[in-house]
């Protein structure tokens, strides 16, 4: 069998974390024209900008100082991110600072933000998918594909004991991070002997059975063979009976003839030398086709290289397994599969979208991209808290997510709502009556404590630090969450010489937390980035560290005011409906998030386009979760790859293919090769349109698909 090994996995591990994601800027006016460095942006730059990022010692590391736009240019090509953070800093007027002695006018700075768009950002050159990568498989959608693969129980986990994936951009499909390691080919070696043992019902420890023995499972991995009646002489081509039909699959797109015989030679070495049964040697062969790079990673080639590594529109193949591993975290179904053999998928594009989001695998969205975008796949962890307790915060923001994904809601409903969903432990928590049960239920709530999942008790306990009885806050988490998680504005580590917040746990506190963040945020070192992430949090302070309501804070009212953007508020009420007005800011924080899960990588510089149009086309839909996810399918980079430098086609003989499902369904028992008929009176097989070889081929009739290689 020809291993392709190598060329995949050293990619895999050079493969860099991509830059953080990019942000949106506020809308430019009719009358926003871009300047021209030397008169007018170099100006504002040394007025507004230079004393703190200016000199040999500029604040956070970032200079605003150029000799001339090139110079501005250069760190655009050096520092993808760099202009992107300039301009969200900008327009959502975190800088200058609130405290800063000058501050541009609306016109100024409608006029910075104008030249970085047009000047820093903006790009003149064709759309860019990215450079080729490869894709490894996660953990999570490893133990997917296999356990679809081999029809395993909905709770076998093949990856139940291999390493955390890490993280790249927020997410763990990142291929960035996707590396491998020797002790990984190890798990997957005793994963795949595992999962084939259970899904054959085999004994490893049992003694042979005889080679002429009949097939003892009823798994469907045999199905394509069950009807085929052996002797010695061909008790191989009962097995490849079943390697037609699930190699394709394993492998997610068409598999030639080659292939095939590479699995077989696995097949025949556990008859001749190891005197296995039919089930062992089926086995030994789908243990070959697991462990191969065609089943571990996506490797999207170009089907027509010319090793100039071009950009090239992926197959429908190819596309079936993005949407796949997008929306279910695991492999093409039946149906993807069809759609693309048939060259139907792109066509069909939305009707496929709608069915896969309305299917149970779309849970996948709730427990993976919800989980690690808002953090709760870490609930758990959170200390001093009753584990029921944190499974029903969790559940909540599942259940509230789930409920937005199934019924196509707005996402807007994520900055306020009348609604959620409880159990009993979080009812009595948020002081619900008439809920019982470990069931969750949608109810309403009262608008004058929740809404929205600033409200909801996952994302206040996870961002509190509660240690004891106190269930104490934490402002200035909370605060950073909403900007970095709801806005997608990352806030930067606070200064290496400045100490942190001491509380002594077996002390009672003087006067509230907010006094408390209030005298450390006096720090001139601290001002400028607590100034920023604490009004959010100030906010919140009606909510205890499990995310109780109260109206006071150590016997003393809370008070939850404060000021963003320059827009002041008094209450929650009124924060909710500031954060509500910032729909543009959360549907591009939202989509950028979707985008880079979806395409498993960081946003570049060359997505701004893509996702600009994006978010024009959720905005224009009414801001429904579907148009997110059908934009994004339909977006140039999701659309296409770029092609590996130096990939030349491949000199294959092959002219028969078989599709990951059949052309018809299995009606017919397979032709047994050996039965003599007027139109075979040799006994062997033949493949229609080929003619007859002298040893066994592939039959249409097996259930894979023959293709004529065009």
């Amino acid at each position: 069998m020809e291993v392709r090994t190598l060329s995949g996995v050293e990619l895999c591990r050079t493969l860099s974390v991509a830059a953080i994601a990019i942000m949106g800027g506020i809308p430019l006016t009719a009358q926003t024209r871009p300047a021209t460095f030397d008169k007018q942006i170099s100006p504002l730059l040394a007025k507004y900008c230079a004393g703190c990022h200016g000199g040999s010692s500029p604040r956070a590391d970032v200079r605003l100082e150029f000799a001339n736009e090139e110079a501005a240019r250069k760190m655009a090509s050096t520092d993808g991110s760099f202009w992107s953070l300039v301009e969200t800093e900008l327009s959502t007027n975190e800088m200058p600072p609130a405290n800063a002695r000058l501050k541009p006018t609306d016109d100024e700075r409608n006029q910075l933000v104008a030249w970085i768009h047009d000047k820093m950002l903006a790009s003149n050159q064709a759309p860019d998918p990215g450079p080729f990568m490869v894709h490894r498989l996660n953990n999570r959608q490893y133990a997917n594909s296999i356990r679809q693969l081999l029809y395993l129980p909905a709770d076998y986990n093949a990856a139940a004991d291999f390493p955390p994936d890490e993280r790249g951009d927020g997410f763990d499909n990142n291929a960035g991070t996707l590396t491998i390691s020797p002790l990984l080919i190890e798990n997957y070696l005793a994963a795949v002997e595992k999962a084939t043992v259970a899904a054959l019902a085999l004994d490893p420890k049992a003694a042979p059975q005889a080679k002429d023995a009949t097939l003892a499972s009823k798994n469907k991995l045999n199905e394509p063979s069950a009807d085929f009646k052996v002797d010695f002489a061909d008790r191989q081509q009962k097995i490849r009976l079943n390697i037609e039909v699930f190699a394709p699959r394993a492998f997610r797109r068409p598999v030639s003839k080659e292939e095939i015989d590479g699995l077989m030679k696995f097949a025949a070495l556990s008859f001749a030398h190891a005197g296995e049964s039919y089930d062992q040697a089926t086995g030994l062969a789908i243990r070959a086709a697991l462990m191969s790079p065609e089943f571990l990673f996506r490797m999207e080639r170009d089907p027509h290289p010319d090793g100039a590594g071009k950009v090239f529109e992926i197959t429908e193949y190819q596309l079936a397994s993005r949407l796949s591993y997008f929306l279910w975290n695991t492999m093409p179904d039946d149906e993807l599969y069809i759609a693309a053999r048939d060259n139907k998928l792109r066509a069909t594009l939305d009707e496929q979208i709608a069915r896969m989001l309305k299917d149970p695998k779309s849970l996948s969205l709730t427990t993976d991209f919800l989980g690690q975008w808002l953090e709760i796949r870490g609930m758990q962890q959170v200390t001093n808290t009753p584990k029921p307790l944190l499974a029903a915060m969790q559940g909540e923001t599942e259940h509230f997510f789930d409920y937005i994904v199934r019924n196509d809601r707005s996402i807007m409903e994520f900055l306020d709502s009348d609604y959620t969903f409880v159990n009993e432990e979080l009812a009595k928590l948020y002081g619900i009556p008439g809920i019982a049960g470990d069931e969750f239920q949608k109810v309403q709530v009262d608008r004058s404590e929740r809404g929205g999942i600033f409200t909801q008790a996952s994302f206040l306990a996870l961002t509190s630090k509660p240690l004891g009885d106190s269930r104490r806050t934490s402002p200035v988490l909370r605060g950073k969450w909403i900007l970095e998680n709801i806005l997608n504005q990352p806030v930067p580590p606070p200064p290496p010489n400045v100490p942190e917040l001491n509380f002594d746990t077996n002390k009672e506190l003087k006067g509230t937390v907010r006094q408390i963040f209030e005298q450390h945020r006096a720090d001139p070192n601290c001002a400028t980035c607590h100034a920023r992430m604490d009004p959010y949090g100030f906010a919140l302070e009606n909510y205890d560290g499990y995310g109780a309501w109260r109206t006071q804070d150590n016997h003393v009212d809370v008070d939850p005011s404060g000021e963003i953007n320059g827009k002041k508020f008094q209450t929650p009420v009124q924060f909710r409906a500031l954060m509500a007005e910032r729909k543009d800011d959360f549907r591009r924080a939202l989509v950028t998030k979707i985008f880079s899960y979806a395409m498993g990588r960081g946003i570049q510089p060359y997505d701004r386009p893509s996702i600009d149009a994006i978010c024009a086309a959720v905005k224009a839909d009414g801001d429904r979760f579907s148009s997110i996810v059908a934009s994004v399918a339909k977006s140039y980079p999701f659309q296409h790859a770029r092609g590996l430098k130096g990939q030349l086609p491949e000199d294959t003989a092959s002219t028969i293919w078989y599709d990951p499902v059949p052309d018809k369904p299995l009606v017919a028992p397979p032709t047994d090769p050996n039965r003599t008929t007027p139109n075979n009176p040799t006994g062997r097989a033949t493949t229609a349109g080929t003619a007859s070889t002298s040893g066994p081929t592939p039959a249409t009739a097996s259930g894979g698909t023959v293709i004529k290689k065009q």
